[in-house]
């Protein structure tokens, strides 16, 4: 079965770090779609083993159009891993016939994600590729990018939020992390995979919006400590694509 983003999370706790490697990718222009991707099942032959590797869409927010490639021999990677797997990603045989490379856009390089449990919450503990025994279809990432001085803050408002979320009957899973290597560094990510776009609208909403109520009945000093946490926020969803992907046998 293929290895999600979320899966064999409970893994992350028996780490004491444990990370996500990603790169984001896009089409040259004047490559057709088809071709592209008929390419890319061709270039996957190389990916086995620790050099596996998880394929999204990106379906909407800033990348839309482009494509996500997350490491999947070892999720979470834990630290004394990370050397192995980034290797077999990035030096592997080459394929015969392999036009793929002449076909990509690359966006920013190889980025490293700290996972977070302390931060995160509902974590999928099912071993495999499923959640409460399905494939998830999609996941949903949100972004936030910390200001410079204002790392303290987000990290209150981040941990308070959390804890005043475990007290719902929510079920919503996801998991965060923060950005270690790639680019600008000082961003968290929370993850949620559902199976329907629909799942990430009205009932998460609903449900973050009672969150926020009840922190700011707990804390009179949570708008500055926004405000002078992070600068930007954004979201995008991933769709996953198996027959892009590959297997870690």
């Amino acid at each position: 079965m293929k290895k999600m983003l979320m899966i064999a999370i409970l893994c992350s706790f028996a780490f004491s770090q444990a990370y996500h490697i990603q790169s984001y990718i896009g089409i040259k222009d004047g490559v057709r779609v088809a071709d592209y991707e008929k390419a890319m099942i061709q270039h996957n032959k190389a990916h086995v083993g620790l050099g596996a590797v998880n394929t999204f869409s990106v379906v909407n927010g800033p990348n839309a159009g482009k494509y996500v490639r997350v490491a999947a021999a070892e999720w979470p990677t834990p630290l004394n891993m990370v050397d192995s797997v980034y290797d077999a990603m990035s030096n592997h045989e080459p394929v015969a016939y392999d036009k793929w490379g002449n076909m990509i856009v690359q966006s920013g390089g190889m980025e490293f994600w700290t996972l977070r449990p302390d931060l995160s919450r509902n974590m999928p503990t099912v071993e495999g590729s499923d959640i409460n025994g399905q494939q998830p279809n999609f996941i949903t990432i949100y972004y936030y990018g910390v200001q410079q001085g204002g790392s303290k803050n987000a990290e209150e408002v981040f941990t308070a939020f959390n804890e005043v979320a475990k007290q719902t009957d929510s079920t919503r899973p996801w998991v965060a992390m923060t950005k270690t290597l790639g680019g600008n560094v000082s961003v968290y990510s929370y993850s949620t995979p559902h199976m329907t776009m629909s799942e990430v609208l009205a009932p998460a909403q609903a449900e973050f919006g009672q969150v926020l109520s009840k922190l700011y009945e707990l804390d009179s000093d949570l708008d500055s400590k926004v405000r002078n946490g992070w600068s930007w926020i954004w979201s995008e969803t991933w769709r996953f694509r198996p027959e892009l992907s590959t297997s870690s046998n």
